[in-house]
């Protein structure tokens, strides 16, 4: 692919933690976790709610800082603003699927964000390179004939693959998914999934989901599962 990158696997680390704790205020929700993920791996992260799966994003994402220990995300020390902003920059993001979208955007619009984050002023000053990245984006995940639709038209599962292109365009070096699959029937659930690996076997973008559901080990290379703010098993299967 000539716009969105296409990465491999190396033996250099993604992101990696050393002895880290993280909470809010003085609740710690994850304890002495040590863990790295290698760029070009896909990394499934599983454990029921509240065990600190979210935690351990929210640190990759430099959304909050680690109370101890030390957070190193794309080479960079997650330690003051300006490292952890310049980290988000080369960061795609998938969420849960949002019910119901309020703002009257079509498909195309939505996935013209992820150039630039959530900023409708630059809606207006995409480039020509800017939406030959966004079709590309979405031909990746086969939406590109609904381009020009209302996002709030769509189904869940399709507002999910416009959300994966969207992550795509901003030509991530690491993917991190947030229980992308919570709220979608089983059969959309799988196509969803499929994609996922598909596309991580096509691009070799980093890229780490994170679940409390049962999906077979063979979409992951490795699966690492927390447990009451531990990690406490890593491996093949979840």
């Amino acid at each position: 692919m000539k716009g969105i990158n296409t990465l491999g696997k190396t033996l250099e680390p993604a992101f990696s933690f050393d002895n880290v704790a993280a909470g809010y205020g003085s609740t710690l929700v994850l304890k002495e976790i040590s863990l790295s993920v290698k760029k070009g791996e896909l990394v499934g992260i599983a454990g029921r709610n509240g065990s600190g799966k979210s935690t351990l994003i929210k640190l990759v994402l430099g959304e909050i800082e680690a109370q101890q220990g030390l957070v190193q995300v794309l080479g960079t020390t997650m330690d003051s603003p300006a490292n952890r902003r310049s980290v988000q920059l080369r960061i795609g993001y998938l969420a849960q699927v949002q019910h119901d979208p309020s703002i009257a955007i079509s498909v195309e619009e939505s996935v013209l964000l992820g150039r630039w984050g959530s900023n409708f002023r630059w809606l207006n000053r995409s480039t020509d390179e800017d939406r030959k990245i966004v079709l590309e984006g979405l031909e990746l995940v086969d939406m590109a004939h609904l381009g020009q639709r209302d996002i709030r038209t769509l189904s869940g599962g399709q507002r999910q693959r416009v959300a994966l292109a969207r992550a795509l365009v901003r030509q991530p070096q690491l993917v991190l998914m947030d229980e992308p699959t919570t709220y979608l029937d089983a059969e959309t659930k799988e196509d969803l999934m499929n994609r996922i690996y598909s596309l991580h076997q096509k691009l070799g973008i980093t890229t780490v989901v994170v679940t409390h559901e049962d999906f077979p080990s063979q979409f992951y290379d490795r699966v690492l599962i927390i447990q009451d703010g531990r990690l406490c098993s890593t491996g093949k299967n979840l």
